[in-house]
């Protein structure tokens, strides 16, 4: 994700999953916003609560 709030609140809107977890321990690799294409700092996590 790129890390905007923008961001976050489309992917809940379409998909009704939300940021779980951001892992601080992992490795931090850049890489690319799976809706906006734009750089991304490191992975997040969503998940679906049932």
């Amino acid at each position: 994700m790129d890390g905007t709030e923008e961001t976050e609140e489309k992917i809940k809107q379409e998909t009704k999953a939300t940021v779980r977890c951001i892992p601080i321990d992992g490795p931090k690799e850049p890489g690319k916003c799976m809706v906006t294409g734009k750089p991304s700092e490191r992975m997040v996590v969503f998940a679906r609560a049932y």
